[in-house]
């Protein structure tokens, strides 16, 4: 089977119903062989792997036949349907860029060098039209006691366990990225280029009351030209990424420290503590308070491909 890559087209909003990806890190790992889920997208990371069985994959407007040893990535927001999986045994891994880096947000993948693993893996080179790539014979045990002892390490939490898990996913990313391309670099375009800057300056401002303008004045563009960009290129305004980047920094800071709401929405750039607890809540399904406190760990495996 030809070695090849699906590309995201853009990143969504929408988190499906049912699916809670762990805070610490963010990612899930989990075997299936039972029903799967029609079209649907989601805001996360998966990669895909057939262990054994057939069927058939759909990708935005098209499907495509799978067999033992396929490989399949997901990016965020892009469409896809596992409901002719059924016959299929897989392994899913799903993950947050914080996964790699708890100061990541999904941007990572528009200003990260070509070279970098995530990148690498998720967005194929200019010319590369399929979508998947196919494990070779002899390294597909390796590639499922990665996604064994993955799965062990989340479920039993022993010390250490997120470092654990978290060079196991790079690992993962490693051979992916070996199998999806065959050059040193791949061509960088020029809209590539903005959003580098777009994303940079926002990490760099999150924490002040920025606006699509002065994103736009600081990049040398204009603010429809700016917002058509950004909305093409990733399925997400600008404005909707600078609340991505404070509430990646609010989870942080959640996890990592004793400090207030209150603390919190002033650090990550919130005039009003109401406000960021609202935005909170409609993107996380609950409010910082609730977010903070540790959840059961029946919680927080729910999965859904």
């Amino acid at each position: 089977m030809q070695t090849c890559i699906q590309r995201s087209a853009s990143l969504g909003r929408n988190t499906p119903p049912g699916f809670i990806l762990p805070e610490a890190p963010r990612l899930s790992a989990a075997r299936f062989d039972g029903p799967c889920v029609s079209r649907h997208v989601h805001q996360y990371f998966e990669i895909v792997y057939i262990e054994a069985g057939e069927g058939m994959h759909g990708i935005e407007d098209h499907s495509v036949p799978t067999s033992e040893g396929d490989v399949f990535l997901i990016a965020p927001g892009e469409m896809h349907d596992t409901s002719c999986l059924k016959g299929a045994c897989k392994w899913v891994v799903a993950f947050g860029a914080d996964a790699l880096n708890p100061s990541h947000t999904d941007a990572i993948t528009f200003v990260m060098p070509t070279d970098e693993l995530l990148l690498l893996a998720f967005f194929r080179p200019l010319g590369i039209e399929t979508e998947h790539f196919c494990v070779p014979v002899i390294d597909r045990p390796r590639w499922i006691e990665r996604f064994h002892l993955l799965e062990r390490e989340l479920h039993a939490q022993r010390l250490g366990y997120e470092d654990a898990a978290r060079s196991l996913l790079v690992l993962l990313l490693t051979d992916v990225a070996r199998l999806a391309f065959n050059q040193e670099h791949s061509p960088i375009l020029p809209s590539r280029l903005l959003l580098t800057q777009i994303f940079r300056y926002i990490d760099a401002h999150f924490r002040d009351p920025i606006s699509l303008r002065e994103v736009a004045t600081n990049v040398g563009h204009a603010s429809a030209y700016l917002t058509d960009l950004v909305r093409r290129e990733t399925g997400r305004t600008v404005l909707e990424w600078i609340v991505e980047r404070r509430m990646t920094e609010a989870r942080y800071l959640l996890r990592e420290t004793n400090q207030t709401i209150q603390q919190i929405a002033e650090v990550v750039g919130y005039g009003h503590t109401g406000h960021f607890i609202k935005q909170f809540k409609r993107l996380h399904g609950m409010t910082p308070s609730a977010w903070r406190s540790p959840q059961p760990k029946e919680q927080e495996r729910k999965i859904l491909l």
